[in-house]
């Protein structure tokens, strides 16, 4: 992803606004409610700790945080809506990594990540996890690079296309040397479902997702994305363990403003969410997902976001993905 440089014209722009908004108004921020818009569907991991972080900015701003769902085509959707609200700190968007995925995949948005949001604060993650459906024949890694490349290869299933489910599993097969087919569905809940009936044979999914389908044996934990095994999944060994050491992607979460949003604004935003994280009540309920907290100030997180991209951009080219695939 490149930054863009905006120019004299749109510093000035910037500086206008900036003086446009009164100071009074930036140092009783807020005085109505702050949206932030989840671009994924209810009661998916990114919906559940946007809401306990939200709940928390509410006390330490001393206003009213609302959480505001909008899915549909793999995060634009909601990612749109912010990058067209107005730039007052109101509207924010809770970015999951598949929103930057989306970036590198598709040849066309609406928007660019870059130019029309200003970072707020990068979070954390949640590591995946690997697992198979109970019905399939794969119970290994091995198992799987076996069906992968045989006959038709295997189907795998995604939350929808450019998700970091479909990334991730695009690149495991082509590190395997396999071939797959992928299926993408409205959001996990959805492909865990499609999993338990037999009808998709693996997928990576969150961490915080899985533990109760594998205990009741309606999947199988292959492997975790993350540096050392999960407490939640103890029996599960890591990518790392089984010989794919640079194989850690992950559900990461930050929060976005839209550009042009007032510099008192988004620190005062920045220092609401650092002090919402620290709270342990907060803390206790992220680790019930499997979340580890990872606070990226502005600057960190747009580095972080132009490394992503790469990253990811990389994927994409070897693998030739599309949005359609």
């Amino acid at each position: 992803m490149t930054v863009i440089n905006i120019g004299r014209r749109g510093a000035l722009a910037s500086a206008m606004a900036l003086l446009a908004y009164p100071a009074a108004a930036q140092a009783s921020f807020p005085t109505r409610a702050i949206r932030l818009i989840v671009p994924n569907p209810a009661g998916g991991s990114g919906d559940t700790i946007t809401r306990i972080i939200g709940d928390r900015l509410g006390v330490e701003l001393g206003g009213q945080v609302v959480v505001d769902n909008r899915p549909g085509a793999a995060t634009t959707i909601g990612t749109t809506a912010v990058a067209r609200a107005e730039p007052d700190g109101y509207t924010l968007l809770s970015l999951p990594s598949s929103g930057l995925v989306q970036t590198v995949l598709r040849a066309r948005l609406p928007y660019d990540l870059t130019r029309d949001f200003a970072p707020v604060l990068g979070i954390g993650s949640i590591p995946l996890v690997l697992v198979a459906a109970a019905s399939s024949t794969i119970r290994t890694l091995d198992d799987l690079r076996r069906a992968a490349r045989s006959g038709d290869g295997i189907s795998y299933g995604s939350g929808g296309a450019g998700t970091i489910g479909h990334i991730s599993g695009a690149r495991l097969l082509g590190e395997l040397g396999g071939r797959g087919t992928h299926v993408p569905f409205r959001g996990n809940a959805e492909v865990l479902q499609a999993m338990a009936g037999g009808h998709v044979q693996i997928m990576f999914a969150s961490v915080a997702e899985v533990p109760p389908l594998v205990a009741a044996g309606h999947l199988r934990a292959l492997g975790v994305t993350a540096a050392a095994r999960e407490p939640s999944l103890p029996e599960t060994p890591t990518m790392r363990e089984l010989g794919f050491a640079d194989f850690e992607p992950s559900t990461w979460y930050a929060f976005m403003a839209p550009a042009r949003t007032p510099q008192p604004v988004l620190s005062r935003l920045s220092a609401g969410f650092t002090a919402a994280l620290a709270d342990p009540t907060v803390q206790a309920k992220l680790r019930e997902l499997s979340f580890t907290t990872e606070i990226r100030n502005p600057e960190q997180l747009a580095a972080f976001l132009r490394e992503e991209a790469h990253a990811w951009g990389k994927v994409v080219r070897e693998n030739n993905l599309t949005a359609s695939d």
